[in-house]
This record gives structure tokens, C-alpha cells and sequence, in this order.
């Protein structure tokens, strides 16, 4: 049985586990944010970017970016979505030896591997902290290290001295630092390690407007890093990758922060309400401080329980470490997280 590898896409899912798809379905395998944005609901505003060609290099949307990250337009690289980025990233490292730790996002690997490196899997602890002294310990024989912060699947978190230190140690040892940070909006009071560009030369930071804006068919992300990093990626990518209706959108939904405000406070406030509720049905969960978490299953049977009743979760089963004993969900709106409430009360039953 080969499963979808990311979420989204409930059709091929239902297809894999020889299920018929029900005509109703909530999916919470896809990690992006509930609350819908006014400026994506206007789509035909859109449509008459469509005929013109897009700005080569995002130059404008650069700026921009740059003005509210508080970096040169030179320390921002724009790509068709993260995943490119990742890619073209990797394409860098090249034949290089690679430090990733998981269980995470699996394109980190996928990516590594197309290009011939040599990944070296660095294990989360049963509390979802990284094993520090052994990565740094691992440090002289890595040429970089891939970190999700906060973490996909787990949604979880360091202290920002454990952050600090890794860098250290890694500045000390010349090792890029890959630091994705796809779902930092969602976490309330969080910390970025943008912040420490300007000290460690090697830092990479990821971005996405994917989660926060529903943007996942427009295809849009960006990395801060040291000028060198940005030209060696812009001499690999195509001119006018990303596409016009994307930098325009971008232009608009970055100018709103309180969009991004509001969201934190709700996402905060509804994953609350459904950890309360999971722990008097005595589930265990990851304890998440973004917009999805994981619970516990043993049995590996809730997965198909809750897609027989039209509730679509994202599985583990390609995370190294979780052996499809864990079940992603996102969070949703209330009506949609009481829905999922009811069949995860119904399956302890």
C-alpha cells in the first residue's frame, strides 16, 4: 500500500486504502490556516495580471520583504513556493554530507538525496527536543543541517538558548544552517532566528506564504540569507519563476499584519479548547504551538476509522521515527474541530 506523501489530495488517499470517498469530508491533512483572507476571496481582481509578464526577479516583492524582515533586498530570494527553494538549496550542498533532524517535513531528505548527498538523521526525543550534543558533537563532518522550527509534524518547538547554541557551534564549524520556518506566523510570542543573520553568515532562513495566506496553488515562499547565498540561488533559477498573480497577492497580503494577528490569537485560543478536550478523552498529543498536532495511536487504527466517517488526517508512515503511530491534524474551525471531536470520543468508546 503506497499512501500520498504530503497531505491534501483526499481522492488518491481514499484511492490507496481501497476505500470508497464519501461525498462530505473535512480534511485536516492540509496545514493551512483556517481563517480566509478578504483579498483571496476577490479572485477576478486577479485575472488581469494574467497577460503581463511577471517581474524576472521579483525585485519589487524582494523589497518588500526585505523592509519587513529588516534585511537588504540583496538577503531576500523569492522561489515558486518553498519547496523550490529547498530544492535549489540542495542543489547547493550537492554531494555534501547533510544533518537532518526528524521525524520532519520528508522534501528535506527527498530533496538531499536527488542531488547526491549523504543524509545523516538526527532523532528528536521522546519530548521532541533535538539531541544537542550529539549534533554538535556530528558538526565537523556535516556540510549543513536542515531544521523545522517549529517543527511539521510534531508543531513543536526549542528554547531559544538551544537554538542559539546549535548556531554557535555551527558558526564555529562552517556548517549552513538550514532553518524552516514555514509555520513561525501560527506561533504566538515566538521567537525567529532572522534575528541572528547579521552573526552567523551560514544561517538560511525558509518562509511560506502557503499557511498563513491558503495559498498552496500559488506557489509562493522566500529565504533570508548572506548575499552569496541568495546570488548562488538566483544563478540556478529560471527568469520569472514565480508567476504574476503570485508577486501581486504577496504585494497585497504582506501590507495586513493584523491578519496574521488575528490568526495567532484564534489558532492559539481554538488548539486550547481541543487539547482540553483531548486530555479528558485521555488521548496523547504532541504539544504543539502551531496550527495542527499529532495524537497517539498504537493500534494504527483510528487513521482509517475517522477516514470511513469522512475525516481526512495526515498520515505518519513516512516519518522516520513515528512508523505511522502518530495521526497529524490541523486545526480547523470550531464546528470542524467539534466534528472531529465526536469521532475521536466515539473511537475510545
Amino acid at each position: 500500500m503506497r499512501l500520498p506523501a504530503h497531505g491534501a489530495n483526499p481522492q488518491r488517499l481514499y484511492e490507496a486504502m481501497q476505500m470508497e470517498m464519501p461525498h462530505l469530508y473535512v480534511d485536516f491533512s492540509v496545514n493551512v490556516n483556517p481563517l480566509q483572507h478578504e483579498h483571496v476571496t476577490i479572485e477576478q481582481q486577479w485575472l488581469r495580471w494574467m497577460n503581463e509578464y511577471p517581474e524576472e526577479r521579483s525585485e519589487t516583492l524582494r523589497t518588500m520583504i526585505a523592509e519587513r524582515e529588516h534585511v537588504m533586498p540583496s538577503n531576500v530570494f523569492v522561489g515558486n513556493g518553498a519547496a523550490e527553494c529547498i530544492y535549489l538549496l540542495a542543489e547547493q550542498f550537492a554531494g555534501k554530507h547533510i544533518g537532518i533532524i526528524e521525524p520532519t517535513f520528508s522534501e528535506y531528505r527527498q530533496a538531499c538525496e536527488a542531488y547526491g548527498c549523504t543524509v545523516h538523521s538526527f532523532m528528536l526525543d521522546e519530548h521532541w527536543q533535538p539531541p544537542l550534543d550529539q549534533m554538535i558533537a556530528n558538526l565537523p563532518s556535516l556540510h549543513a543541517l536542515f531544521v523545522c522550527h517549529p517543527n511539521n509534524p510534531t508543531g513543536t518547538v526549542w528554547s531559544e538558548e538551544t537554538m542559539h547554541t546549535l548556531l554557535n557551534a555551527a558558526h564555529d564549524e562552517g556548517v549552513y544552517v538550514v532553518v524552516d520556518e514555514a509555520f513561525y506566523d501560527f506561533w504566538i510570542d515566538g521567537y525567529s532566528v532572522s534575528s541572528f543573520l547579521r552573526a552567523f553568515d551560514r544561517l538560511i532562513v525558509l518562509r511560506s506564504l502557503t499557511k498563513m495566506y491558503r495559498l498552496a496553488g500559488v506557489r509562493l515562499g522566500y529565504v533570508l540569507a548572506h548575499e552569496h547565498v541568495v546570488n548562488k540561488l538566483m544563478k540556478k533559477q529560471p527568469p520569472w519563476s514565480v508567476n504574476t498573480i503570485a508577486q501581486q497577492i504577496a504585494k497585497q497580503l504582506l501590507k495586513d499584519d493584523a491578519f496574521v494577528e488575528r490568526t495567532k490569537v484564534y489558532i492559539a485560543s481554538e488548539r486550547k479548547r481541543v487539547f482540553e478536550q483531548l486530555n479528558k478523552l485521555g488521548y496523547k498529543y504532541s504539544p504543539s504551538v502551531v496550527n495542527f498536532y499529532m495524537l497517539y495511536d498504537e493500534t494504527i487504527t483510528l487513521f482509517p476509522f475517522l477516514l470511513q466517517h469522512g475525516i481526512v488526517a495526515r498520515h505518519t508512515f513516512n516519518f522516520r521515527g513515528l512508523d505511522g503511530k502518530y495521526v497529524r491534524f490541523a486545526v480547523r474551525t470550531k464546528e470542524e474541530n467539534d466534528h472531529l471531536l465526536s469521532y475521536l470520543r466515539r473511537w475510545k468508546q
